[in-house]
């Protein structure tokens, strides 16, 4: 996995861009694959909780700091602007599949992110419709400003796509 083009530009550029000391962080999705990732976000001084809704995949989150839960409850789930940055990488289409339940995820990110928290979504073209037709996303979001993250960014060889947003005042 970590060798898809995707994955190796989250792991070399936006992990460690978004990761920075003081910053806490929202990782949802727990894998085996992903276990690195912690290392990479808290390093620099980042913390980070994770967010999975399988209980047998609690191992691939965070020690101390991981929630079994549903990310359509996630804003009952955490401290209102608890939270920097929330990744949401390959959950899009990959469980979360309706419009409803995608809209209520971003509705409770938008809780738990602080005013101007940056929401990254990974996304593949092939198993959900683009995020930005999600009437939540218009409700809380604009597009991310911050230098790097200011635009969608696809691969050629991939179909995943990696979107930024900043919430809304």
């Amino acid at each position: 996995m970590a060798h898809r083009p995707d994955r190796e530009l989250l792991i070399a550029r936006i992990l460690p861009e978004l990761s920075k000391p003081g910053i806490t962080l929202l990782w949802v999705g727990c894998q085996p694959y992903t276990r690195p990732y912690l290392d990479i976000i808290e390093r620099p001084g980042a913390k980070c909780w994770t967010l999975e809704i399988d209980p047998s995949a609690r191992w691939w989150g965070h020690p101390q700091r991981h929630v079994v839960g549903d990310l359509q409850k996630v804003g009952t789930l955490y401290l209102t602007h608890q939270f920097d940055v929330a990744l949401v990488n390959g959950v899009f289409g990959y469980g979360l599949n309706t419009q409803y339940g995608q809209n209520e995820a971003i509705a409770g990110l938008a809780r738990v992110l602080k005013p101007g928290g940056l929401l990254m979504l990974g996304w593949n073209t092939h198993r959900v419709s683009d995020p930005l037709q999600l009437s939540a996303i218009a409700r809380f979001f604009v597009r991310s400003q911050r230098a790097g993250f200011e635009q969608r960014i696809t691969l050629p060889e991939s179909t995943h796509v990696y979107d930024f947003f900043e919430l809304g005042n």
